[in-house]
């Protein structure tokens, strides 16, 4: 998984990322105290689709 871009925000951080497959995430990690530490996954796309020739 590839990190695209980070941005903190009031619930805590927000990571975009892409997958191998080329699915791109969004992920929320809360920033707070608990352990451990866990984040929750907003949004997820479907695997990219080749185009055709």
């Amino acid at each position: 998984m590839t990190v695209l871009s980070r941005h903190s925000t009031s619930q805590g951080e927000i990571v975009y990322t892409r997958c191998l497959c080329g699915s791109v995430g969004v992920r929320l990690r809360p920033g707070t105290t608990q352990r451990p530490p866990h984040e929750v996954v907003l949004a997820q796309g479907p695997s990219a689709v080749p185009l055709p020739d």
